[in-house]
């Protein structure tokens, strides 16, 4: 059954399109977390949980 659906597939590269779509987004966004120019942004976002019941309070 699965392999009549997937010879009737139009477009045979969109899954692979797909994937390299993943891995890019992937990739770009481990290298945007792990830059040291964001370590100051980071600690500033780590910290939203925590602030939040203080300022509701003000």
């Amino acid at each position: 059954m699965k392999q009549l659906i997937l010879t009737q597939f139009p477009w045979p590269w969109l899954p692979a399109a797909a994937l390299l779509i993943f891995f890019a987004f992937f990739v770009i966004m481990v290298v945007r977390i792990s830059r040291k120019s964001q370590t100051p942004l980071i600690n500033e976002v780590a910290r939203l949980p925590f602030d939040e019941g203080e300022k509701h309070e003000s």
